[in-house]
């Protein structure tokens, strides 16, 4: 005999565990959110239909294998309930986490379509609700599937109306969403009403079974449940990115009237039709990452690692590095006319942080669209950033367009200082609700670090391709530099260019000892992520120190990259290390 404790210590909480423990380093109070709203209105709902339905004796129990009963129900039932909440929400999460909820919001979108795709399953919906409320009389073989779709089809139609056509444009993940949570539910139901914990009535069901032991109407319960959870969690991960875009970017905090104020807010977002949002910041949200994808796929991918309103920020301030990084590396231009329109974009970072103004004059900036649509995209950032980090990025571009020297071990901290530790600094500043002093220098350190890293790295690459040297100047003899500076880095030879490498390598790690340790400082969420994507690039270094002489380009292999990201958003805390970016000069910060 199989108590219903049993199936529940057995089946059901072992795989709760299981997907709890997987999305552990990325839970965030949005999600905390999501289950603790969903689960509730799961149990109150849920709670009094299936009193309903157990009083009617659509199923009834083994008196034996439960432990208590409060009303009709068994306690283990309403166990049940809050635990397929847990399971279908968290399931979807994880599936659903690799894409942007923005990516499928579609402003664009033809009106008389979407009113289509909106309104006419709403009134099927509705309809056959209607018509199982009537069919649902008991002591009848329609009473129990007519319970569940009346149960279910009128909240359904609600969650179409506030995100049938986002639903649709996720169908592929909608789909294993549902489905899979449906097939085990649907197993462990079969293995319970073999086994005798719980029994369906077939005076009250059409006898109708899917599989040996497995009716219809159980069939249609976990299928119909399963759609609504995830269905409504697609409608608040919708209603959430339509509130960082364009509204309040801010994650719900714990305390009651900020929960009040985030359902408010949802309820808002819930009911706004896609044409009504502002299409232009969801075009131009849409470029930046077409930028990142094509730029850095790794960066993309990886990415996924962090909440979902970072990553989107993450993501838009990588797309204004680097369509302004283009801008700087335009070959087809002159170089006077990339420093031209690089001054046109200090002049646009100028004007967008002196004068907080909602609305700009774009088109008195003359640069290339995919460019204004990143600065477009940028000024949502605004408020969190500060302009010298900025202007900072901006200076290492002139500094290389100027093609200056690194005289020395200063001149070698300020140039990283520009291309990468501003990039921390604006990074950290994002993820931070209140950013501190302490943590902001250790992320500008880490910048400096990562950086270093990346000189060792391409000592011969930057020497033939952009005939550059970023070693210190003082560091080098006549003969040496002229070699560096004029694409011949190899006739250092190996044990010269190991030597170089080695004497930043060690630098960095001194640097790192310190800049490690801001980390911790970070939102949980946030910290497995800059945690992996440290020491992947930690990795690199590690390399050079272990390779016999220097690598051309040393490189950390994809299934030992996957395993050091596993491993380190994993942990708890951290000795690796944050970002790398820029395939020309500018590299610290993106993961390549």
């Amino acid at each position: 005999m199989l108590t219903y404790m049993e199936v529940h210590l057995y089946y059901t909480l072992p795989v709760l565990g299981i997907l709890f423990g997987l999305l552990r380093p990325f839970h965030t109070p949005q999600d905390k959110f999501k289950y603790a709203f969903l689960t509730i209105m799961a149990f109150v709902t849920a709670s009094i239909w299936d009193n309903y339905i157990v009083y009617h004796r659509a199923w009834w129990y083994c008196p034996s294998c439960v432990t208590a009963v409060i009303g009709y129900v068994p306690l283990e039932e309403y166990m049940f309930f809050v635990i397929m909440s847990l399971m279908t929400v968290a399931f979807t999460n994880l599936i659903m986490r690799w894409h942007l909820p923005s990516v499928f919001i579609k402003p664009d979108a033809p009106v008389f379509k979407s009113m289509l795709i909106r309104y006419l399953p709403i009134a099927a919906l509705l309809s056959i609700g209607f018509r199982a409320w009537n069919t649902a009389v008991p002591d009848t073989r329609l009473f129990y599937g007519s319970c569940i779709l009346w149960y279910t089809f009128p909240v359904l139609a609600l969650l179409w109306f506030g995100a049938g056509e986002y639903i649709c444009r996720r169908y592929a993940a909608v789909l294993i969403s549902i489905v899979l949570p449906t097939i085990y539910l649907c197993w462990v139901d079969k293995v319970a009403i073999a086994a005798g914990t719980w029994h369906i009535s077939l005076r009250t069901s059409t006898g109708v079974m899917v599989a040996p032991s497995l009716p219809l109407e159980e069939f249609m319960f976990f299928s119909l449940i399963n759609v609504v959870l995830v269905f409504a969690t697609c409608a608040i991960d919708r209603a959430h990115a339509i509130i960082h875009l364009v509204g309040n970017s801010e994650p719900a905090s714990s305390s009651s009237l900020s929960w009040i104020t985030t359902l408010i807010d949802l309820t808002r977002a819930f009911c706004l039709p896609d044409q009504a949002l502002q299409g232009q910041s969801f075009r131009d949200l849409h470029t930046t990452w077409r930028i990142l994808k094509h730029a850095s796929f790794s960066f993309y991918t990886a990415s996924a690692v962090f909440p979902t309103h970072i990553r989107q920020d993450l993501g838009t301030l990588y797309g204004f590095c680097r369509a302004t990084d283009d801008l700087a590396d335009d070959e087809v231009a002159s170089v006077e006319q990339r420093k031209t329109q690089l001054a046109t974009v200090r002049r646009c970072i100028h004007d967008m942080f002196a004068t907080k103004t909602p609305v700009m004059d774009w088109s008195q900036y003359d640069l290339p669209e995919t460019c204004i649509a990143s600065l477009r995209a940028f000024v949502r950032l605004r408020p969190k950033l500060q302009v010298d980090a900025v202007n900072e990025l901006l200076d290492g571009y002139d500094f290389d367009l100027d093609r200056s020297v690194v005289k020395n071990e200063l001149d070698l901290e300020r140039y990283s200082a520009c291309v990468a530790s501003s990039v921390g600094e604006m990074c950290t500043r994002l993820m931070l609700d209140v950013p501190d002093q302490w943590t902001i220098e250790r992320a500008r350190d880490m910048g400096l670090v990562l950086q270093y890293t990346n000189i060792a790295r391409d000592l011969v690459t930057d020497s033939q391709q952009l005939r550059r040297c970023y070693l210190p100047r003082d560091w080098l003899n006549d003969s040496e530099y002229l070699a560096m500076t004029t694409g011949r880095a190899d006739q250092l030879g190996q044990t010269r260019l190991r030597a170089l490498a080695l004497k930043l390598i060690r630098r960095a790690e001194v640097l790192n000892g310190r800049a490690r340790r801001g980390i911790d400082r970070l939102p949980y969420d946030c910290q497995g992520g800059v945690r992996a994507a440290c020491a992947v690039y930690r990795a690199i270094g590690n390399e050079l120190l272990q390779a016999d002489g220097y690598p051309r380009r040393a490189h950390v292999s994809t299934l030992k990259r996957a395993w050091i990201v596993i491993k380190n958003v994993y942990q708890s805390q951290g000795n690796d290390e944050i970002m790398v970016a820029r395939k020309g000069k500018q590299r610290a910060f993106i993961l390549q």
